[in-house]
């Protein structure tokens, strides 16, 4: 049987004792209520409803699915349940601004909110977590029109909202897009194509759902600089915010998939449907990409959530499960055998696993309190070194937090053996659901060429030094305390073989771009296992100065010695494959790749 806490104290040790959190945004407009004290009101709402009501659904979401018929989706009780529970809560409006209904909350709570969310039911929290990127798009880039209709309507759940990027012929490749929008008049579109693998396209949990479109207007320019954005709501809305008559949005089928059979990903047909452009013509790409990146950080947080799940679960079936002996002698010995928690390889995958997790999550924290800063601090200097900070790191996290959650998945499955291949225990699911989550958002290959092509040599590095800097600071404030020492010495190490990459990458890839194709993921890797690094020093500096207070610091300075020992080495690796360059990789004839040749008919 699955079981799950949420990790509330993992989050009050960042937020509050690492990130100062409540310091950091003091003063800042709209943060007034979040009082520490508010904050765990919301975290202890936030725990009930994930631990007692959206994992209760989970397994239903998997088993019974999203079901199609006659172009309506419908989702099994229990989820639909669950889902006017986090309404009815309040709970959806607590990251939307006060003028629209919402309680404006920072974003670190969010990634809270994201986190337990997909611990407990992945597949709900993909509806939710949609409708949130919907609401920052539009009120990023809609008309005050558009934002006074909508955006109330998301905070209070009774509309929810998605993304409609993909086409069958085009995929990631979004230039090759040929859904039409022509003009027709008062501010309004009529759009023209097809959508594929859209996720909550049509379902039941909401009175509307609002489509956010790509599309071509007539005559526009060729490739990405041609593409304009549509909201596009599956029912029309009246004058006074009622619903009117149903749009020329239809959903023509469903996919069946590999994992989140509780979330619907749907083909969508848009005949003759009407629109209202966000934002300005062809920049429907950039107008877009606020979203997407909104939701590049949540998908992250899809796999931090299974990750966590996961190893709660492997935890207490390590500690349960009773084979094999300790390598130096029963530990039980009235008992036929020992947990396999004595033994060292089921250690490793724990320790392994709890070190990434913890990690991954200060990472997320510390950037979205970067976020907050980049969009709240009145210093526009400050706003603006944050933002490059976010854009560094998104790629970043949404690649790393991702494979590590299918790495994390399978080890926990690992741990149970046989038990974890069945249905029964649960743990194959998780490895089914997370496994979406390094492809879509734009796959972890674009990502790393994100990173490697575009935000490492942005401005003259501009971004990179907002990463290297507090960095390199951190380490000459601290260099000489003694219980920090075995820590720094191997990680100014790691940081400086980054620098040395980015050297190489920058020179090699100014003159053959296939060398920034051939090592961006390894160099990925590479900056963000040093990226947790350097979260782990943050944290270590806080659990050195409270050992003495509760074992709780000392299983963290534990943890920390264990991603030193067994984790950061691996950037050295990353960096030794990044160094053999392209030629290998490129010189191979495509015909090269086959796996079965002709027979010559000799021996």
């Amino acid at each position: 049987m699955v079981q799950y806490k949420s990790p509330k104290r993992e989050y009050e040790f960042i937020l509050r004792e690492v990130l100062d959190f409540e310091e950091q945004i003091k003063g800042y407009e709209g943060f007034e209520e979040a009082t520490w004290e508010t904050i765990e009101m919301i975290a202890d709402q936030f725990s009930t409803l994930s631990e007692e009501v959206w994992l209760s659904s989970n397994r239903d979401g998997d088993v019974i699915g999203a079901k199609f018929e006659n172009g309506n989706v419908s989702l099994p009780p229990s989820m639909k349940r669950a889902a006017e529970a986090a309404i009815n809560s309040g709970l959806t409006s607590l990251f939307g601004h006060q003028k629209y209904g919402g309680m404006e909350f920072p974003t670190p709570i969010s990634v809270f909110s994201d986190e337990v969310s997909c611990s407990s039911n992945m597949s709900l929290g993909i509806y939710m977590g949609l409708t949130k990127g919907a609401y920052h798009c539009i009120n990023n880039h809609g008309s005050e029109d558009l934002k006074e209709t909508y955006l109330p309507e998301f905070l209070a759940g009774r509309w929810f909202g998605t993304m409609c990027l993909t086409e069958a012929h085009c995929g990631t490749d979004l230039g090759l897009i040929r859904t039409k929008a022509e003009p027709d008049g008062d501010d309004k579109y009529v759009i023209n194509g097809e959508k594929i693998f859209i996720s909550a396209g049509e379902h039941d949990l909401a009175e509307n759902i609002i489509h956010l479109v790509l599309a071509r207007l007539p005559n526009a320019p060729k490739g990405v600089k041609g593409i304009s954005l549509f909201l596009v709501p599956k029912f029309l809305v009246n004058d006074d915010k009622s619903l009117g008559e149903r749009n020329g949005v239809k959903c023509m089928s469903i996919e069946e998939k590999m994992g989140v059979h509780g979330s619907a990903t749907c083909v969508l047909n848009f005949e003759n449907a009407t629109g209202y452009l966000i934002g300005e013509p062809h920049k429907g790409l950039s107008a877009m990409f606020s979203m997407m990146n909104h939701e590049r950080i949540s998908v992250g947080l899809q796999g931090l959530g299974i990750s966590e799940i996961s190893y709660q679960n492997g935890l207490a079936y390590a500690k349960d499960r009773l084979q094999g002996r300790d390598l130096k002698g029963p530990k039980n010995p009235d008992e036929e055998a020992d947990p396999l928690i004595v033994h060292p390889d089921v250690r490793r995958m724990l320790l392994r696993s709890k070190a990434l997790i913890d990690a991954g999550r200060m990472l997320s924290c510390w950037t979205a309190l970067a976020i907050d800063k980049s969009d709240k601090d009145p210093d526009e200097k400050i706003r603006r070194e944050n933002n490059d900070l976010v854009e560094l790191m998104t790629p970043i996290i949404k690649s790393l937090l991702t494979d590590f959650g299918v790495e994390i998945s399978y080890d926990m499955l690992q741990i149970h053996g046989g038990h974890g291949y069945i249905k029964e225990f649960g743990m194959e699911q998780f490895s089914r659901d997370v496994r979406i989550a390094p492809i879509w958002e734009g796959a972890n290959g674009i990502q790393a060429l994100d990173l490697a092509g575009r935000k490492m040599p942005k401005n003259m590095g501009r971004l990179l030094r907002r990463f290297f800097h507090p960095v390199l600071a951190f380490i000459d404030k601290n260099k000489e305390d003694s219980n920090m020492k075995e820590f720094i010495i191997p990680f100014e190490k790691a940081l400086k073989g980054l620098q040395k990459t980015t050297l190489f990458m920058a020179q090699k890839g100014s003159s053959n771009p296939y060398e920034i194709g051939a090592g961006a993921t390894d160099y990925l890797k590479q900056f963000g296992i040093v990226s947790m690094g350097y979260m782990w020093l943050l944290m270590l500096e806080v659990a050195f100065s409270k050992k003495d207070e509760d074992d709780y610091y000392q299983h963290k300075i534990i943890t920390g010695r264990f991603f030193f020992e067994r984790i950061l080495p691996e950037t050295l690796f990353r960096a030794i494959s990044i160094s053999s360059g392209s030629k290998t990789i490129m010189s191979m004839p495509d015909e090269g790749f086959n796996s079965v040749s002709k027979f010559s008919g000799t021996l």
